[in-house]
């Protein structure tokens, strides 16, 4: 990764969020520095984080509060908040508990908005670094989206529907930067010394390959989702039927 995290952009979180500067919002963990920038931009954020030490070291910020929590057990009353924000964390969850939780706290027209930044493979320098990696490491560069927890929650009962967007990212990376990135990875550390050298020459050319003379950049995408919350399945009154109460002898 390069010397920074990537910046979460701007219109991604507005498309999250929505237009309305004066939501109550829950995110479900301190990630990318986001309930910050939600209060800032004029948000009452609440952040929940089962490890009180990483909700400590957000500090304090006019209109954000912190608790320790999980999603599974959420400590806040019914419909408290207008939208929930789930950076790179709903794989994390356990969805038979935590979706019907997420469901309870939102208000009418609520949603949950669902994020995650990974590598974009698109690109066809960053295909050929992919194919020489997983020449020594089948597992390697794998870009996990978390989709398969995402499509359980917008198949859910309490999320009937749903929007997707994404977003692209570059980040500037150099040769040394790159080179670096590479040698880091577990796949070369079983390597000789002499096999490892020749992988880290073929990163160096597919660089020098692709930037022909300038810096690369290192794409990423932010794929996005809001997931619209109903409260039907948690208001439809139980019929039971006149028998259910009969027991036979």
């Amino acid at each position: 990764m390069p010397n920074s995290a990537p910046h979460f952009p701007d219109a991604a979180l507005e498309w999250l969020v929505g237009d309305d500067g004066n939501n109550e919002v829950l995110t479900l963990s301190p990630a990318a520095g986001l309930p910050r920038k939600l209060a800032r931009r004029g948000h009452h954020v609440w952040c929940i984080d089962k490890d009180p030490a990483r909700l400590q070291q957000m500090g304090a910020a006019p209109g954000l509060a912190t608790v320790a929590a999980r999603a599974e057990a959420l400590p806040f009353a019914p419909c408290q908040f207008d939208l929930v924000l789930a950076h790179q964390i709903i794989h994390e969850l356990a969805p038979g508990i935590a979706f019907g939780e997420l469901a309870r706290v939102l208000r009418p027209n609520g949603w949950v908005g669902v994020s995650y930044l990974t590598r974009d493979d698109s690109v066809p320098w960053v295909r050929r670094l992919m194919a020489l990696m997983r020449s020594i490491d089948p597992e390697a560069m794998s870009a996990d989206l978390g989709t398969g927890v995402t499509k359980q929650l917008v198949a859910s009962k309490y999320f009937p529907h749903h929007e997707q967007r994404d977003f692209r990212i570059w980040i500037p990376v150099t040769r040394e930067r790159l080179v670096t990135m590479t040698s880091r990875h577990r796949a070369l550390a079983s390597l000789p010394d002499r096999e490892r050298e020749q992988v880290l020459r073929a990163v160096g050319a597919i660089y020098d390959g692709a930037a022909a003379g300038s810096e690369l950049r290192l794409p990423y995408q932010l794929s996005c989702w809001r997931a619209y919350v109903d409260h039907s399945e948690m208001t439809t009154p139980i019929v039971i039927g006149d028998d259910a109460l009969v027991i036979p002898l």
